[in-house]
């Protein structure tokens, strides 16, 4: 990435996500997220050895990361299907049961009318980046930079006090989500899903605003 990713950031600028491709920096990613969620209520969802957190996702995913003056600060992934029981992170809260089937047709009803469904993953925030304004501008990045390598149709869950915050910003539950048991997390969890190119439209003056967009 180079120096495209250096120099001071001012406390209002934007958010500019990069691929994280090298060695180098994959492994401070990795040791990133399982800090931030080694020290949440998210620890559950832990996975490779002590101290990096790693699992079979990883090898199809985009891995984007925020950087300020060369240091990590935010994080997601955006997910591909994998072959498997479990073709995106979230199945693996799902029992068998009337709930996984409708995933599962949900996945593929996208595949059928060729609709190239990622799931967005292990969003991390370095913890003096979360305040609510800062939170709505990484997440104006995710959206441009996801609608970027079209990666448009995209499902995630989300703690259920935070549904709301997600609705706010445009992205609707999935009918028979709202607020089912997860056995790694203490919260119940929401499955939301949203169109990067219809939310795109929604927040185009605030995405200009922050320099995402060029004015139409």
């Amino acid at each position: 990435m180079g120096n495209v990713r250096n120099g001071p950031q001012e406390p209002h600028a934007i958010c500019t996500l990069h691929p994280i491709t090298s060695r180098a920096d994959l492994l401070d990613y990795h040791r990133f997220r399982y800090c931030i969620y080694a020290n949440s209520q998210q620890r559950g969802f832990l996975a490779g050895p002590q101290g990096f957190d790693t699992d079979v996702y990883d090898s199809r995913a985009l891995h984007l990361g925020w950087y300020e003056n060369d240091r990590l600060v935010g994080c997601v992934r955006l997910l591909d299907p994998i072959a498997g029981r479990d073709p995106l992170h979230f199945f693996k809260d799902l029992p068998d049961g009337p709930r996984r089937e409708a995933a599962l047709a949900l996945v593929a009803q996208a595949r059928k009318e060729g609709l190239p469904v990622c799931e967005v993953s292990r969003l991390c925030l370095a913890p003096e980046k979360r305040s609510l304004a800062t939170v709505r501008r990484f997440v104006l990045a995710v959206i441009a930079t996801a609608h970027r390598y079209g990666r448009d149709h995209c499902l995630f869950t989300c703690d259920a006090p935070h549904a709301a915050f997600w609705q706010r910003m445009g992205f609707e539950v999935v009918e028979g989500f709202s607020g089912y048991d997860r056995p790694r997390s203490p919260h119940q969890g929401y499955l939301l899903r949203g169109n990067y190119a219809t939310l795109l439209a929604l927040h185009r003056g605030e995405l200009q605003e922050l320099g995402h967009l060029l004015a139409a």
